[in-house]
């Protein structure tokens, strides 16, 4: 088996640049326009997809809600044609958890390093699948600290 790298482009598709961008600033309506309204989003996050324009709307209204002062920073992306790669960090101040999060993870800071596969078409992102360690995330909120 030979490896080779050169499938590997240096130029960043431009939705993917708009979306860190977007993210980066908390435009949900910005991030919203980079996918298909027929989009997939998968999380550790939640069950299932998120779908089209109103999924996608939900998660992040939520996320800068939550944590506003949410902060991305892009480490590493590899671009392989229809299909992008981006390792990134996020993280911030969970300063208002949603209801039914326990008492004792308000106020705690969290960053993690996420992994997110993007596939693309026509300029858009129909689906995009992310990964990080959820268990890094809990006990950095505090949930070992309780149980």
């Amino acid at each position: 088996l030979i490896c080779s790298t050169a499938w590997a482009s240096v130029q960043t598709p431009r939705v993917i640049d708009e979306h860190f961008k977007a993210l980066i600033s908390h435009d949900v309506k910005a991030i919203a326009a980079g996918y298909s309204g027929d989009a997939q989003v998968f999380s550790p996050n939640w069950e299932g997809a998120k779908t089209g324009d109103a999924g996608i709307t939900e998660v992040y209204t939520r996320y800068f809600s939550s944590t506003p002062d949410l902060a991305y920073k892009v480490l590493n992306t590899i671009n392989a044609g229809d299909n992008v790669v981006v390792e990134y960090t996020s993280g911030g101040t969970l300063s208002n958890p949603e209801s039914g999060t326990p008492d004792y993870m308000k106020g705690k800071k969290y960053s993690l390093v996420y992994c997110a596969v993007f596939t693309l078409k026509g300029g858009k992102i129909i689906k995009e699948s992310d990964y990080f360690d959820q268990l890094a995330f809990l006990k950095q909120v505090g949930f070992f600290a309780q149980h």
